[in-house]
């Protein structure tokens, strides 16, 4: 909990920063958020914890929840209240968060077919970003 005390603080204070430095921001909570939701749901195929857990999982999730409802909510505010750049931006990273996190803990091999896609995500996420 008091890791969301000191997001909420950052959050507010998206308001006093720069585009850019605001954008970083979302990106890195969007980033650890896409993290958690990758242990939170294929967690229960290494962890025994997990898989015996899986309400304490649930409950571990509303913070990460509010943190990313916070993000969201500045997104949209950067992109003059248009919402598809903040959920293809989310998705984007969610693809090459579960790509990652899929080749190094669950020892899945990228294929030809998730590379394109990696790349294919990157470039939609750079789209989002800097195509105005």
């Amino acid at each position: 909990m008091v890791g969301v005390f000191f997001v909420t603080i950052i959050y507010y204070n998206c308001y006093i920063m720069n585009k850019l430095s605001s954008i970083i921001f979302i990106l890195t909570v969007y980033l650890f958020s896409q993290a958690f939701t990758f242990y939170q749901l294929q967690g229960h195929l290494w962890s025994k914890w997990i898989k015996d857990n899986p309400f304490m999982m649930t409950l571990i999730g509303v913070p990460v929840g509010y943190i990313v409802i916070l993000a969201s909510r500045e997104m949209v505010s950067l992109y003059d209240g248009q919402t598809w750049p903040n959920r293809i931006i989310g998705f984007s990273i969610g693809v090459i968060v579960f790509s990652i996190m899929a080749w190094a803990i669950l020892k899945e091999p990228i294929t030809t077919k998730t590379l394109i896609c990696l790349f294919l995500s990157f470039l939609i996420l750079l789209i989002q970003l800097f195509w105005k």
